[in-house]
C-alpha cells in the first residue's frame, strides 16, 4: 500500500511538474539552485523600460547624481522583491495562487486580468521591438516576419517552462552584461571619461526624488507580479533574498546605468543601438535578441502561470500557446500605440498587492498558507479589495511625504493587516 502511495504521489508530482506547478505549491523536491534562479531573474530585469528611465533620469541630473539615484531606486526595488520573494519562497505560491488567498475564489479573477493584459502587452510590445529594432540595424530585413518568428520562438522557450528559461537565460545574461559593459565603457570614453561625463549639461533637469521615482517606477509592477513566479522555486527564503539584491543591486542598477549613460552620449538609451553607433553591428544585433528574448519568455510565462490559477483545467501548453498567438497579433496591429495609458493605471495598480501580500503573509496566515484542499475559500476576500482601492488612491496622490509608490505599499499592509484581523481570512476548514 505504501509503494503505491509513493507511486500515486509521483505520478502527481511528475503531472504537476509538466504543468509548472501552475496550481499547487512548489515542492521541495521541485526545487532550483542558486545559479539558476540567478540568471531568470536577471531575464526579467533585462526590460527596455529600464534602460528609457535611466535615459530619463540621466537627462536629468548630474553623472554623479544619476548613480545615486539609480542605486537609491535600486535598494528599494530590492526590499520590495526580497519581501515577495521571501514570501513565495517559503509558500511556494505562484502570483495567481497568492491572489486566491488575498482576494478569494472569484475575487482573484481581478487581479489575474491585470497580470494577463499586462504581460500580453508587454509581450506584444517586445515582440515588434525585436523585429522594429532589427529593421533599424539592417534596414533590407522587413519588420514583420522577424516580429512573428521572434514571437514563436519567445513563446516556444515560455512554453517548456523554467527548465528551457534557464537555458536561454544563461547564455543571454552574461553576454548582455559583457557588451553592455563595453558599449557604457566606449560611450563614457567618447564623452573625455568620468570628468566629462559630470560636464555634461542636463537637457532637462529634475529634482532627485523624481528621478528616484522614474527608477522605483521602471520595475515596482515586475518586482511584485514576477518574483513570486521565480521564487517560489528557491530552496529557502536565504536564496531568494541574495537572488533579488544580486537581481535589483547588479541587474536593474546596470540597465537604468546603461540608459542613462548612452541617453546622454549617444541620444539613444538603448544599449543594441548604443552598440551599432559604436560600430559593433553583430554584438549589437546579439543584445538585441537576447536581452528582449529573455524578458518576453517571462512575461508569457506569468501570464499563463496566472491564468491558469483561475482555469485549473486547461492545460498550461495550450494557454501558452494561445497567449503568444494573442500577443504576435496584438503586435502586428500595432497595440503598443494603446499601451502606455493602460501602463500608466498600472502603475498605480499592481504596486499595492505587495503590501497586502505581505499583511497576509506576516499577520493574517502567520507565514503558513494553508493548503487549498483543506479549506473553502471565500468567493471574495472583501477585506482584500478594500485595502487594494486604499493602496490605488493613496498612490495616485502625492501626501508630500515620501514617495507614492512606495506610501501605496505601506497603507495597503497596514489596511489589510487590520481588516484581517477585524474580518478574519474568510477561510473555511472542510469537514
Amino acid at each position: 500500500m505504501c509503494i503505491v502511495k509513493e507511486t500515486k504521489a509521483a505520478v502527481q508530482t511528475e503531472a504537476a511538474n509538466s504543468d509548472e506547478f501552475s496550481n499547487q505549491r512548489v515542492p521541495m523536491s521541485a526545487r532550483k539552485g542558486f545559479l539558476s534562479l540567478l540568471t531568470v531573474s536577471l531575464g526579467y530585469v533585462f526590460v527596455v523600460t529600464s534602460m528609457q528611465a535611466g535615459g530619463n533620469i540621466g537627462a536629468g541630473l548630474n553623472f554623479q547624481d544619476t548613480v545615486l539615484a539609480v542605486l537609491v531606486s535600486s535598494v528599494i526595488l530590492a526590499v520590495l522583491s526580497c519581501a515577495m520573494g521571501v514570501i513565495s519562497a517559503k509558500s511556494g505560491l505562484s502570483l495567481g495562487l497568492l491572489s486566491k488567498y488575498s482576494f478569494g475564489k472569484a475575487g482573484t479573477y481581478v487581479p489575474v486580468a491585470i497580470v494577463v493584459i499586462t504581460t500580453i502587452g508587454w509581450f506584444s510590445i517586445d515582440a515588434y521591438l525585436i523585429g522594429q529594432t532589427t529593421n533599424t540595424l539592417f534596414p533590407v530585413i522587413p519588420i514583420v516576419p522577424v516580429a512573428i518568428l521572434g514571437g514563436l520562438g519567445m513563446t516556444f522557450t515560455a512554453m517548456r517552462g523554467m527548465k528551457w528559461m534557464t537555458y536561454l537565460s544563461n547564455v543571454a545574461v552574461p553576454l548582455i552584461i559583457v557588451f553592455g559593459i563595453i558599449s557604457m565603457v566606449l560611450a563614457v570614453n567618447s564623452a573625455g571619461g568620468i570628468a566629462g561625463m559630470m560636464a555634461i549639461p542636463q537637457e532637462n533637469p529634475v529634482d532627485f526624488g523624481q528621478a528616484v521615482a522614474w527608477g522605483v517606477g521602471s520595475y515596482a509592477v515586475g518586482a511584485v507580479m514576477f518574483t513570486p513566479d521565480i521564487m517560489r522555486f528557491s530552496k529557502n527564503a536565504r536564496t531568494a533574498i541574495i537572488v533579488m539584491i544580486i537581481t535589483m543591486m547588479v541587474g536593474n542598477t546596470f540597465m537604468l546605468l546603461s540608459g542613462a549613460i548612452g541617453s546622454v552620449v549617444t541620444g539613444t538609451p538603448d544599449v543594441a543601438i548604443m552598440l551599432s553607433m559604436q560600430g559593433l553591428l553583430a554584438p549589437a544585433f546579439l543584445v538585441l535578441v537576447l536581452n528582449i528574448w529573455s524578458t518576453a519568455q517571462g512575461c508569457v510565462y506569468s501570464g499563463s502561470m496566472s491564468l491558469n490559477s483561475v482555469v485549473p483545467k486547461a492545460k498550461r501548453t495550450w494557454l501558452v500557446a494561445g497567449f503568444g498567438i494573442i500577443g504576435i497579433i496584438f503586435a502586428l496591429i500595432g497595440f503598443y500605440n494603446y499601451f502606455g495609458s493602460y501602463i500608466d493605471f498600472l502603475s498605480a495598480a499592481v504596486p499595492p498587492l505587495g503590501g497586502i501580500f505581505l499583511a497576509d503573509f506576516l499577520v493574517t496566515y502567520r507565514q503558513d498558507y494553508p493548503e487549498m484542499d483543506s479549506v473553502e475559500l471565500p468567493t471574495v476576500n472583501v477585506a482584500g479589495f478594500i485595502a487594494w482601492i486604499v493602496g490605488f488612491v493613496v498612490n495616485r496622490i502625492d501626501i508630500g511625504i515620501g514617495m507614492p509608490v512606495i506610501n501605496c505599499i505601506i497603507v495597503a499592509f497596514v489596511v489589510k493587516a487590520i481588516l484581517g484581523k477585524v474580518m478574519g481570512s474568510g477561510l473555511n476548514t472542510k469537514a
